[in-house]
């Protein structure tokens, strides 16, 4: 079992520091990771430190690199791994190397969208989302079993001893962003995610909501480390202009961090103090622990972070108003507590739909007729995929249902359609990370992290396509397994019908 695990079982309060390496191992920046790494070593201040996985999409070392070499100084490393870079072969090639190195402790997270890289802008893959993912680490660390038909299957791999955690963005001011992260949060733990590390944020009333959604939902014993971050006026700046995906920082909150970095320090006095009490407002709200990010490398400034968490953590309520800030018409999904600004455990009532138009409604009427158990043209149409499968007309069927397709849906031709578990719309063609089981973590106001202003974030638009009785077992409903490319430009139709896709006709 990792250290980590332990640690999380036995320990009151528990505080891991995120590093962030750089895109060479022969600058300033890489031997100041490694002299704080080693002025820590067995002090114990943190009790893991995490390695970011290419952070805002650009490429760095890799993150297993930095992680031996903090094991060997007696660090606890926890492994960003995220989707974005491999398929799902070189992920599983990454994992056994990972098994090998003894870093067993992992964050798997989507990740960030690609950014540049060698004469342009990487290729994304995500041909697994993190849902899929923390489901193969599960299935490794119990022993993962080799089907009969690939090179030396029939049998069952010794399991790896893999902790497995998940991140979950709550500073979401929509209600479909919202939901959709606290429900794609249940998905990655049923998936396995042992534990869980919130997005930054300043808002306490946000923090607590996680904590009552999750209490709600009957999951009280699952570790959840609240991200804190130490911002400097460069980064508030930067978080403010929306540079990072998912995160929010105030016009308000950045004329604070103007003020402040004209002291004579530059303002480190105060991005360390405000830090010192949201970590108090954390751990006095039920935070198993927090995440500290973004803070310098610097032992001292550390300890001095740290100490003032413990002084500020008897008078944490005072510091509530200081945290209370939010956008005008922010959703929260509890009632608000008039007295501390926190919330209640009373749901607010979730709003209407959005009529889909005719495409949406023709959508589910055809889907009802020839595609639903109940449907009174599905055995006709089984029996005629069965003459049509294989003959020489099945090029042409196919031809004809992608044109349709096409036309309707911009159909990416993948072979395993999910359109009616997606409200009739493609996440092939229009979630820029393609992603099946929820939402990334990245969206703004309901805009797509990737083209702001330009494109919905595809999720919100099923969100608010169903009625409030449907979203939950929409949305919720089984875990949809990742895209077989063996199924690439074949007939979605032939593979529902012939019990080839991930989703057959249901008997």
């Amino acid at each position: 079992m990792p250290a980590f695990s332990r640690t999380l079982s036995e320990k009151e309060f528990v505080i891991t520091f995120e590093l962030v390496p750089g895109r060479s191992t022969r600058t300033r920046h890489y031997r100041q990771i490694i002299r704080f790494a080693e002025a820590l070593a067995g002090e114990g201040l943190f009790d893991a430190l995490s390695i970011t996985d290419n952070a805002g999409g650009h490429p760095a070392l890799a993150p297993e690199a930095l992680g031996r070499e903090l094991r060997l100084m007696g660090h606890e490393p926890i492994i960003h791994f995220s989707c974005k870079d491999k398929n799902r072969n070189q992920i599983e090639s990454d994992l056994l190397a990972l098994d090998r190195e003894r870093l067993h402790t992992l964050l798997i997270l989507t990740g960030d969208y690609p950014r540049y890289g060698y004469r342009g802008r990487a290729k994304p893959v995500f041909d697994l989302d993190s849902v899929s993912l923390l489901r193969l680490v599960s299935e490794m660390r119990e022993g993962f079993h080799l089907p009969p038909e690939v090179p030396g299957g029939g049998l069952r791999l010794p399991p790896i001893p893999f902790f497995p955690g998940c991140v979950v963005n709550p500073f979401k001011w929509t209600e479909a962003e919202t939901v959709l992260q606290y429900f794609k949060l249940l998905r990655k733990i049923r998936a396995g995610a042992s534990f869980v590390i919130t997005q930054v944020g300043f808002s306490a009333r946000k923090f607590q909501e996680l904590l009552y959604f999750l209490d709600e939902e009957g999951i009280r014993d699952l570790p959840v480390l609240a991200g804190v971050l130490v911002m400097d006026l460069r980064l508030a700046r930067l978080l403010h202009r929306g540079v990072v995906p998912g995160i929010t920082v105030s016009e308000r909150l950045l004329r604070r961090v103007e003020r402040e970095s004209r002291a004579p320090d530059g303002g480190k006095e105060a991005a360390l103090s405000r830090a010192a009490r949201l970590i108090a407002v954390c751990r006095g709200l039920g935070f198993r622990g927090v995440h500290i990010c973004g803070a310098p490398l610097d032992p001292v400034a550390a300890r001095e972070l740290l100490h003032m968490a413990g002084e500020f953590y008897p008078r944490w309520r005072e510091f509530l108003p200081e945290f209370s800030e939010h956008p005008e018409g922010a959703f929260f999904l509890y009632r608000e507590d008039p007295e501390t600004g926190l919330n209640v455990p009373q749901r607010v009532p979730p709003g209407p739909p959005r009529s889909g138009g005719i495409l949406y409604r023709f959508s589910r009427l055809v889907h009802r007729i020839f595609f639903s158990p109940r449907g009174r043209l599905l055995p006709v149409w089984k029996k005629l995929a069965e003459r049509v499968a294989g003959s020489s007309l099945e090029k042409h069927f196919t031809r004809m249902e992608y044109w349709f397709k096409k036309a309707l849906f911009d159909c990416q031709e993948c072979g395993d359609c999910v359109l009616a578990e997606m409200a009739f719309l493609c996440p092939q063609s229009q979630c820029a990370k393609y992603l099946l089981n929820g939402p990334c973590g990245g969206s703004q106001e309901g805009w797509c992290e990737v083209y702001p202003g330009k494109r919905r974030c595809v999720y919100v638009r099923i969100y608010e396509r169903l009625r409030p009785e449907e979203r939950r077992s929409k949305l919720l409903s089984g875990e949809l397994s990742p895209r077989d490319w063996a199924l690439f430009r074949t007939s979605s139709w032939l593979n529902f019908y012939l019990g080839r896709s991930n989703s057959p006709p249901e008997e």
